[in-house]
Parts: structure tokens; C-alpha cells; sequence
């Protein structure tokens, strides 16, 4: 639940929630005390029937039932396009290989390796010490975890060599990643072409990028990127050209659902500041906590590891509101289904009792079980069917209301849609089946002699 740590017990809410639930009772209430009080008890008595309000209280309790029925089938399929967009996310490729990757943060603020050159000789020392311990596989320094925004690391503009001021206007934003050597093998981004970067490309070397397929299909659509140029920046910027010399997947290392091209460039000849390391390894969240700490205290004392997480749990933040809204709307979904249920059972086996002459009549004919059971089941699953037909066209409007908080699911999408209509009219049924069972068992000469 995000935010779980702000949310409290209120009391102007509980007052609030308990006022409602008054309110709802005495409306719920008010219909059938105002029908009570119109019957004509001696026309009652005298016609030997029982006190169920007449037709105008039946058809009130099947419009209900439609009613329920049809707001089930909204909320169900609206549980639904969330659920299946909840799904779709979880199951994303990420475009580099997460499930043995594991973050260690390291605190450097305060000590001589914050930055320059004793900032880098820390690394490569922590780096080399890492890598020596069994279970890992690789490492490299990082200066973001994974879907924690831009954070400044992000390019607004920037201009490819031969652009016109206005074509470089239309140039998207970028996520811009200051990288080292290890980077795409750690995360095992697939090169797509070209190089990746090394230990060459340095401060005081020609400037060099690596761009994902899509910013390359982009920005030079139909050609070979490999060699072209761009700068950071409009056209009359003072920024030096870098030159591409590889392209890769593109990654959601930054944004879930909707990812930015990404254009990367050597840290050496960028920003060296990363406080993170990233590791490739086969060894359990905690056994990797242990040695990053005793091989970065080996290093320097006074830098601490602040926290070890796993990808996995770091990639809970950006679906932790869709799973919110998953499971809010279920739960409202599931609560819906058996208010339906309830009010179909309800009408049903109100329907058997006020029938039963009629059906015991018809048992003294010669209807076997299934004719009484198709009859009552019948009735349920007319208004059931009824209430889905309607509830449909709120199931679209729903679609449509929750249609931001999709991810890559139609707002008519037809497996939730079906979904929806399967469960309801399951649950119909089996609302309809224990009054059908009790309208078989009627007897007919009990039923007749008392009429």
C-alpha cells in the first residue's frame, strides 16, 4: 500500500462511514414499510395468499437484482482491465537480464573519496575486491537506482550533426546514463550494433555515446547510426560533438511504463559521481550483504554500506499504485459478486414460494425435477442475463474511466469483458441452484390441500 506510513485511523471517517451505513439501512427500509402499509389485509386473508406485497413489490425486487447485476458486472470487468494491466506490467522485458542483479549503496559524503580522483580509485578498488569474491560475476558503479525518476540525469535537448534548428525541436527528451566500462555486461543490455565502451574512452580522448535502437531509428531513420554525430543542446550550443559507436536494446531501467529513448556517454568523459554498485551474482541477498560490507570496509573504514536490495524489490516501487488499484477495485469487485448472488438467491427463492401452488400443480401433471428446475432457473438466470446486457454498457464507460490507469489493455478489452459476464452468470446459477433443489422437493398434495 504506498504510503502506508501516512495513513491513519480517523475518527471524522469512522463517524462519517457509520453515518452512511445508518442512512443505507433506513432507505433500505422505507420501500417495503411504504408497501406494508397499503396491503388490504382482509383481501389477503380472505384469498389465502401470503403477505408478499403484490406484483408491484415483485417486479421491485427483480429491478434490484437487474440493478445489482448490472453495477457486478461494471465493477468485475473494471477488476479485471486492472488485474490484466497489473499483469502486463509485471511481466515487461525490462531489456537487460534483472533476476540476479543486486544494489549497494555506499556513503561516501563526508570522506576524502566523494569525488576526483580519490572518488574513482575508490571505486575501481571496491570494484576489483567485489568482482575476486565467488558468486560474482561482474560488477559497476551506477549513478541511479532503477525507476527513481530523472533525478537531473535526463536531456531535454540535444542536436544530431545536420539537423536544422527546427528538426532538432522535434528531437524527444532522452534519459541520459553516465556509465562505466562493466555496464552493459553487468545489466547484459544487447548490443545491437557497434561497440560498447572502454577502458579507451576516457577524459582527453575524441567523445563518444552509445544510443538505443529506438533514439537511433529516430534520429536517423534508414541509416547506419554507427559514426554519425550529436551534441548535447540546440544546434548553437558550445557542447562537444560525440561521436556514436554502438547501439543497444532499449531498457526500462528508468520508467516502467512508458520509457524514454536513452542516450549513453563514458563517465570518464561525463560525470563520474556514482555512490551505487551494481553486481551480477548467484549468491542470496544476504550473503552478498556480508561481503560488500567486509570488502568496502578492507578499502576504506569510513565508507559504509547503507543498503543492499535486490532488483527485484527495487521494481516493487513503480507497480506498488497499480497493485493498490488492483486490489481496491477486487476487493469492491468481490463484494459486488456476492451482493448480486445474495439478491438473485433472495428474488429466487421468494419466486419458489409464492409459486409453489403453481408448481405444485404442475408436479401433480407430471413435470419431473428438471422441468421445475429449468423453470426456476430460467426466471434467475432472464434477470441475470438482463442485468449483464446492462451492466455491459457501464463495463465500457468504467473502461473508459480508468483508461490512464492502463497499461497496454483496450478499454473494451474482451477477456475481462467475458470474464465479467462468465462470473456473474456463474454465480447466478449457483445462486438460482439451492431454490430450484427446493422447488423440486414441493409436495403437491400438501401444497393442494391447503388451497
Amino acid at each position: 500500500m504506498p504510503r502506508l506510513e501516512s495513513v491513519r485511523i480517523d475518527a471524522v471517517v469512522v463517524l462519517f462511514a457509520f453515518a452512511v451505513a445508518l442512512l443505507a439501512a433506513a432507505l433500505a427500509g422505507i420501500a417495503p414499510a411504504f408497501f406494508a402499509t397499503r396491503l388490504d389485509l382482509v383481501s389477503q386473508l380472505r384469498g389465502g395468499r401470503q403477505l408478499d406485497g403484490g406484483a408491484r413489490t415483485r417486479h421491485g425486487r427483480r429491478a434490484l437484482v437487474v440493478t445489482q447485476v448490472a453495477l457486478a458486472v461494471t465493477i468485475v470487468a473494471a477488476a479485471g482491465f486492472l488485474t490484466r494491466s497489473l499483469g502486463r506490467l509485471r511481466g515487461l522485458d525490462m531489456g537487460l537480464a534483472a533476476d540476479r542483479l543486486v544494489f549497494v549503496d555506499l556513503a561516501l559524503v563526508g570522506t576524502e573519496h566523494a569525488e576526483g580522483k580519490g572518488h574513482l580509485q575508490l571505486l575501481d578498488d571496491v570494484v576489483e575486491r567485489l568482482e575476486a569474491a565467488p558468486g560474482i560475476e561482474s560488477v559497476t558503479p551506477v549513478n541511479t537506482l532503477p525507476f527513481a525518476g530523472t533525478g537531473g540525469w535526463d536531456l531535454a535537448v540535444f542536436t544530431a550533426e545536420g539537423q536544422s534548428p527546427d528538426r532538432a525541436g522535434g528531437n524527444p527528451s532522452l534519459n541520459l546514463e553516465s556509465v562505466y566500462p562493466k555496464y552493459f555486461a553487468t545489466f547484459q543490455v544487447p548490443l545491437v550494433r557497434g561497440r560498447v565502451f572502454a577502458e579507451d574512452d576516457r577524459a582527453g580522448t575524441p567523445e563518444v555515446a552509445i544510443v538505443s535502437a529506438d533514439l537511433a531509428a529516430r534520429t536517423w531513420p534508414g541509416e547506419d547510426p554507427i559514426g554519425k554525430r550529436l551534441k548535447f543542446g540546440s544546434p548553437d550550443s558550445k557542447d562537444a560533438w560525440r561521436t556514436v559507436v554502438g547501439v543497444v536494446k532499449p531498457t526500462r531501467y528508468r520508467e516502467l511504463a512508458a520509457p524514454r529513448p536513452t542516450l549513453y556517454v563514458p563517465a570518464p568523459q561525463f560525470i563520474e559521481s556514482a555512490h551505487l554498485l551494481v553486481l551480477r551474482t548467484t549468491l542470496p541477498v544476504s550473503l552478498v550483504a556480508g561481503i560488500s560490507r567486509s570488502r568496502v570496509r578492507a578499502v576504506d573504514a569510513d565508507v559504509q554500506v547503507t543498503r543492499v536490495a535486490p532488483f527485484a524489490e527495487l521494481l516493487e516501487g513503480p507497480l506498488a499504485r497499480p497493485r493498490f488499484n488492483a486490489f481496491l477495485i477486487g476487493v469492491f469487485a468481490m463484494t459486488g459478486l456476492l451482493l448480486a448472488a445474495i439478491g438473485v438467491y433472495a428474488v429466487q427463492a421468494a419466486y419458489v414460494r409464492q409459486r409453489s401452488t403453481e408448481i405444485g400443480i404442475r408436479i401433480a401433471c407430471g413435470a419431473t425435477a428438471w422441468h421445475i428446475r429449468r423453470l426456476v432457473l430460467g426466471e434467475g438466470l432472464r434477470l441475470a442475463g438482463l442485468g449483464v446486457a446492462i451492466g455491459l454498457g457501464g463495463a465500457f464507460a468504467a473502461g473508459r474511466v480508468v483508461r490512464a490507469l492502463l497499461f497496454d489493455i483496450h478499454p473494451l478489452d474482451p477477456p475481462s469483458m467475458l470474464g465479467a459476464v462468465l462470473l456473474l452468470v456463474s454465480a447466478s446459477a449457483l445462486a438460482c441452484y439451492l431454490p430450484a433443489r427446493r422447488a423440486t422437493r414441493v409436495d403437491p398434495v400438501a401444497v393442494l390441500g391447503t388451497n
